[in-house]
Order: C-alpha cells, then sequence, then structure tokens
C-alpha cells in the first residue's frame, strides 16, 4: 500500500508541476475544460498502472486503494463530459 501512496503523491505532484512548464496557459474555457479533462485522465491512468502493478508483484489491493481508484473514474468521467460540454457550446 504505501507503494501504491507514494506513486499517488508522485503522480500528483508530477501533474501540477508540468502545467507549469508550459509557458502558455490555457485561454478559453474549452482550453481550461480540456486540460482538467486531460489531468484526470493522466491521473486515473497512474492510479490504475500502480494498482496492477501492485497485484502483479503479488499484492492484494485494499478498499482504500480501490475507492481511489473508483473516485478517479469518476472525476475523470465528469471532466470529459465537462469538456465535452464546454466545448461543443465554444463552436
Amino acid at each position: 500500500m504505501r507503494t501504491f501512496a507514494a506513486g499517488a503523491v508522485a503522480l500528483l505532484a508530477f501533474s501540477f508541476a508540468v502545467p507549469t512548464a508550459h509557458a502558455a496557459a490555457p485561454r478559453t474555457d474549452c482550453d481550461k475544460a480540456l486540460a482538467a479533462a486531460q489531468q484526470a485522465e493522466r491521473y486515473y491512468d497512474g492510479l490504475k498502472t500502480d494498482l496492477l502493478r501492485s497485484i502483479a508483484d503479488g499484492g492484494h489491493p485494499g478498499t482504500a486503494q480501490r475507492q481511489a481508484l473508483q473516485k478517479a473514474e469518476s472525476v475523470r468521467n465528469s471532466t470529459s463530459t465537462e469538456a465535452e460540454r464546454v466545448c461543443a457550446g465554444a463552436s
């Protein structure tokens, strides 16, 4: 579980550092919504990868890990839906 938590913290820290490295910040509501959706996607993918790696290494994910993945999936889905809605309105 410590490996999972450490990976999640590292991924979260990286996800905040990457956008600041880019010179151009999102300008439109669509850009902002897409950036949020992409960040949520990366976070979910990272959690899922860590969970699967833990299982492959013989670990047994706990309830907290599974709930974190479910929450990340929910956030990923809602930010994706929101981006679709915002960007469709921008066209």
